[in-house]
């Protein structure tokens, strides 16, 4: 009771802060300035776990189709680097240079520049120098990040995370307050699974039918497990896993709520181990070398990690193993009213 009562008053002294920083930039205290090229921000409400990266890149390859390839950049802080200041992603890169999801990001979307900044504006600005063809710009994580004014905000709220029955940082998981889903243009559920309606999704997180913005959903679609690296064969002739055969697998995973990945594995296979990670951490020689104790002692066939926490196995320290990833892909739930609505929004962005 006692702890319950000292997370609740810092979770209010943690609101107050946040409201009086959000009150600083509403009356112009602090300036919001439009960015060099139009952007599109993705952000949530809580701390991680929300499907950012999978529907950054629905988004992106969405813009695409309407606008054209090259057309489109995606901009991220790049959390978790070791590098400062902007920085264009490349496929040779490392994850601790670039961060894990944006080096994702660069990989999945081979027609999108990608670069990584910790100001928003000044990347915007240097992206428009160097990349003079792009029109659109989606900025990845940057909803609390005032000092931008997006063109077009996208809130995200997870199905399985009803904000109505959550609270402020460190009493639960809000890092930013509820009243701020009134600021964005548009709000999408994500991870809406197929026996939720969406009338009951919404009313979850306190969206009523009078709402102002629309509301969209997705779901995230686990996709077939690959090699990796990407291409290479599997090593000992683990051609496949098989499913049908029930094998023995560890599950790996660096990411938020990594229990969703890995209770979904158990459907499939044998998850013998789960090893779990803080978000973005980056692995160590020990974790390789304990790894490979664990495959040869407990006789498994793979060690199945998602394609995020991908991005940080160092290929000469996993020599030999035989890994594979899971990607997660976001599909809209009603992909022609979300391309209506961004048809519409773009043409309105011109006038």
């Amino acid at each position: 009771m006692f702890r319950r009562l000292i997370l609740q008053a810092l979770a209010s002294i943690y609101g107050a802060v946040i409201r009086f920083r959000h009150a600083l930039f509403d009356a112009g205290v602090f300036r919001s300035r439009p960015g060099a090229i139009k952007t599109i921000v993705l952000g949530n409400l809580t701390v991680g776990g929300t499907g950012k990266t999978p529907t950054t890149e629905r988004v992106v390859r969405d813009l695409q189709n309407i606008i054209g390839l090259n057309k489109i950049g995606v901009l991220s802080r790049g959390y978790g680097r070791n590098t400062k200041g902007f920085l264009w992603v490349s496929e040779s890169m490392q994850a601790i240079e670039c961060g894990d999801e944006p080096l994702l990001l660069r990989k999945n979307l081979p027609d999108a520049p990608v670069a990584v900044c910790e100001n928003r504006l000044k990347g915007l600005i240097k992206m428009k120098a160097e990349h003079p063809e792009l029109e659109w710009v989606v900025c990845d994580d940057a909803f609390q990040h005032r000092r931008l004014k997006p063109t077009v905000s996208l809130l995200l709220l997870d199905a399985s995370q009803p904000i109505a029955s959550d609270s402020l940082l460190p009493a639960g998981r809000l890092r930013d307050v509820p009243e701020r889903m009134r600021c964005a243009d548009a709000l999408i559920i994500t991870r809406l699974d197929p026996e939720t309606s969406m009338l009951e999704a919404t009313a979850a997180h306190g969206i009523s039918e009078d709402t102002p913005q629309p509301v969209f959903a997705s779901r995230m679609q686990p996709q077939t497990l690959l090699n990796w690296p990407a291409g290479t064969e599997a090593p000992n002739g683990n051609a496949t896993l098989s499913p049908d055969r029930r094998e023995r697998i560890m599950a790996v995973a660096g990411i938020a709520r990594p229990e969703r990945f890995m209770d979904r594995l158990t459907e499939r296979f044998q998850v013998v181990r789960r090893e779990c990670f803080p978000d973005h951490r980056a692995f160590t020689e020990k974790d390789y070398k304990r790894w490979r104790r664990i495959m040869e002692g407990d006789r498994l066939q793979a060690i199945v990690t998602t394609d995020k926490d991908a991005m940080r196995i160092k290929p000469e320290l996993a020599q030999g193993m035989n890994i594979r990833c899971e990607a997660i892909k976001a599909e809209w739930h009603d992909h022609e009213a979300f391309e209506a609505w961004l048809r519409a929004t773009i043409k309105q962005s011109k006038q």
